[in-house]
């Protein structure tokens, strides 16, 4: 079924729907966030037409000609007929008598068989059409007397009128139009000579890689283990960013590769367990699907949350009011049932599904209960090639995850979230990554390309980053010191679990995304949970060395003023580098420590992982200093550097900041 496209009320967006089964629900703009009821838009009238003006059946226009006695209605085009033919002298009408013979010299027009035609040889006069004496076919020797008398009649009253001038007018574009007609006719016999088509190179080379890739991208989704619907927004109050799916009942059944996984989540399963239980007021094992939707708001606040719970029996009434542990909302408008608890709001949609958000969303849980929201335009696609069915899935906007990655994820995580997001790169937009645990440990992760990128390209990068992947980790684990024996032996093959992670792995191009399918053996799972779980907990305590810059500095040439040292060169070639990053690979450069005003930084909308893309080559500290601030210079609040001698450091803040501190700002464009 073809999509919808639905305009919002308030800014006339256009919103697209999957389908006309929306039709009639709330919904919320992306756009605006206005609420609104979804509805078809109305059909173009058909404009109507009146009586005077509506077109006459051909009958009837000819009997009001009859009727009127008026001369006869010429067509303003040839008639489809035969072929032109060329008429001898000695030809003669049929049933006619030689004086009715067509002379050579008479102009040639097609004969017309209509009631009230001219007789063949005659032309009509197109100026006496104020003349009412009717004019007959002639189809005999009677016939063609009485009408060249009749026309003689007519022709006698025009020269007493003083209308020759016009007769002669009317006869040479009569003569005009003949020959036209009789050329058009010969042509039309003959036929002509077809123009030449330029012959199209076809790119057979081209066309081969492309069905190839359709090819590929179809076994590759066919690989699926599950084939279910796309993952629902139903009963979500606002436009998610992030949406989480999971079905807890299956991951945390009793059964040994379940239990084994759920062993090696370690803390990160006891966590989710434990969030799982406080929102919804019930055990994973009791819940058949759990959907959780995020959407940020503004810059350090906490972002909106909303989860759908769907479990697997019907519960009492009694049962779900003494779980919800709060009181129904007084609405006497609204047939929703919302009961609000100390910390929560709960939707009660039917026995066996309701909603779960923040106490100060109650109001907007009253008014989605037959509602659906409509996802990100840029997310739309993502969203309809999902699967409800598998065990994880996880859709998000990367730009959207990363401007608001300090709200997103707590401090701890901050780092190895930052690796995360820049290793998908700028050519990626969208993230749909799922994981399905049996029979096989499945994984597919399908990545939409930005607007400056395309499917394949997008494909042949993320081929080259998954190659990249082990070698990364690789020079990330040498610097690891885990505490226990196991841990270090775990995490030491963690590198090559990856190679084969990357062996097992295909990727496709399709139609407006990049696929990367992973089919590996069951026990697969336990050993890569395990050593991603490690990995991930010691990189959260280990600091890390950036080993590929190639800049050396001996200690005993360091000036002794910081100012000094911004002189010195530096090798710069940033590929979307952590603004705290590259402060930091320039103060080491220097041998300088640099600080970041965080909290400046947070006042004027700033990050400390704004990415620095430049590829400078070797210049002075100072330069490349002042080559990044050149980037926010026309901010609100521009960023600063303050030199600070007595320190022997640099500060990097915000020039609000800076003054209100009474700190001295330094030039980085002096010489």
């Amino acid at each position: 079924m073809p999509a919808i496209a639905v305009p919002c009320p308030a800014c006339k967006s256009l919103l697209k729907l999957p389908d006309a089964r929306l039709v009639g629900k709330s919904a919320r703009c992306p756009k605006c966030s206005h609420k609104f009821v979804i509805q078809l838009p109305a059909a173009n009238p058909v404009p109507e037409v009146s009586d005077a003006e509506a077109p006459r059946p051909a009958a009837l226009q000819s009997s009001a000609v009859a009727e009127r006695d008026e001369l006869p209605v010429l067509p303003l085009a040839p008639r489809p007929g035969r072929a032109a033919r060329w008429v001898p002298d000695s030809e003669v009408v049929t049933g006619g008598t030689a004086e009715s013979a067509v002379p050579l010299s008479a102009p040639m027009i097609p004969p017309i068989a209509a009631a009230g035609s001219v007789a063949v040889g005659e032309l009509p006069d197109f100026g006496s059409f104020g003349v009412t004496e009717p004019v007959s076919a002639v189809a005999g020797g009677a016939g063609a007397a009485q009408g060249s008398a009749a026309l003689a009649g007519v022709r006698g009253r025009r020269r007493r009128s003083g209308g020759g001038m016009m007769q002669w007018i009317s006869l040479a574009a009569a003569g005009l139009l003949a020959a036209g007609i009789t050329v058009y006719a010969v042509l039309a016999n003959r036929g002509t000579v077809p123009a030449e088509k330029p012959v199209v190179r076809q790119n057979q080379g081209w066309e081969q890689e492309q069905k190839a890739r359709e090819v590929s991208n179809a076994a590759a989704e066919e690989l699926s283990p599950t084939k279910g619907a796309a993952i629902p927004l139903d009963h979500i109050p606002f436009t998610p960013h992030v949406i989480v799916h999971l079905r807890p009942a299956q991951l945390w059944q009793k059964n040994e590769r379940m239990g084994e996984f759920q062993a090696l989540l370690g803390n990160l399963g006891i966590w989710l367990t434990e969030q799982i239980q406080r929102v919804s007021r019930f055990e994973p094992a009791e819940i058949e699907e759990l959907t959780i939707a995020l959407n940020f708001g503004a810059r350090m606040a906490l972002p909106d949350l909303a989860m759908v719970v769907r479990l697997k029996e019907r519960q009492t009434a009694s049962d779900l009011l003494k779980r919800f542990a709060g009181r129904l909302r007084p609405d006497a408008n609204s047939k929703a049932e919302v009961y609000e608890a100390e910390d929560f709001a709960f939707l009660l949609v039917d026995q066996q599904t309701f909603v779960a958000a923040p106490l100060t969303m109650s109001e907007e849980l009253a008014d989605f209960k037959e509602g659906q929201a409509l996802p990100l335009p840029d997310m739309e696609p993502l969203l309809l090639k999902s699967d409800r069915q598998r065990h994880v899935s996880v859709l998000f906007d990367l730009t959207l995850l990363d401007s608001h990655r300090e709200d997103a994820f707590i401090p701890q995580l901050q780092p190895a979230a930052d690796k995360v997001l820049f290793w998908f790169g700028d050519q990626v937009e969208g993230v749909l990554w799922s994981l399905h645990l049996e029979p096989d440990f499945f994984m597919e992760t399908l990545l939409s390309n930005s607007r400056d990128s395309t499917p394949v390209r997008l494909q042949r990068q993320m081929q080259v980053q998954l190659d990249k992947l082990p070698t990364l980790v690789l020079g990330m684990v040498r610097q690891m010191q885990p505490s226990t024996e196991g841990s270090r032996q775990v995490i030491g093959r963690f590198p090559a679990m990856l190679q084969a992670l990357n062996v097992g792995t295909t990727v496709h191009a399709g139609a407006g995304f990049a696929r990367l399918v992973t089919v590996l053996p069951g026990q697969a799972a336990g050993n890569l949970a395990a050593g991603t779980l490690l990995t991930w907990n010691q990189s959260l305590v280990t600091e890390f060395r950036d080993e590929t810059k190639q800049t050396k500095t001996d200690d005993s040439q360091v000036p002794e003023k910081v100012a000094d040292r911004l002189q010195m060169k530096v090798l710069v070639d940033f590929r979307r580098t952590p603004l705290q990053e590259a402060f930091g690979y320039l103060g080491e450069s220097i041998k300088t420590d640099v600080v970041i005003d965080g909290d400046a930084l947070k006042g004027a909308g700033f990050t400390q992982n704004m990415p620095q893309t430049m590829d400078l080559g070797s210049v002075t500290a100072l330069q490349a200093i002042d080559r990044i601030l050149q980037n926010y210079e026309k901010e609100r609040d521009p960023l600063v550097l303050v030199v600070d001698e007595d320190r022997k450091r640099l500060l990097l803040s915000t020039k609000t900041k800076a003054e209100a501190d009474g700190l001295k700002i330094f030039d980085t464009k002096a010489k």
